[in-house]
């Protein structure tokens, strides 16, 4: 990474609430208001508060469908090579 690069962070979606702060998180990274990121999407704004604030059913049952099966999901950068431990193996995910 060069000197003039910032490393943009990576999110767990984790329980209630994990993908608001996600969308938060990565909108903040990017400078984008919650209206440059709602007409980004062709959503309203107030869906955009309400994901970020943890108040869109839809979303917290998608993340929590896969933390009660044992899953976490995550959000990563693009291009950014992610390794997953389990069991003292590394493997890399592409």
């Amino acid at each position: 990474m060069s000197q003039h690069q910032v490393a943009r962070p990576w999110f767990w979606l984790r329980g209630d609430g994990g993908a608001g702060r996600a969308l938060a998180g990565v909108r903040h990274s990017l400078g984008l208001t919650q209206t440059e990121i709602a007409s980004r999407l062709g959503i309203d704004r107030t869906t955009v508060i309400d994901i970020e604030a943890g108040r869109n059913a839809a979303v917290n049952r998608f993340v929590e469908l896969f933390n009660r099966m044992g899953y976490d999901l995550i959000a990563v950068p693009r291009g950014v090579r992610v390794t997953v431990e389990a069991g003292g193996e590394s493997e890399p995910v592409p």
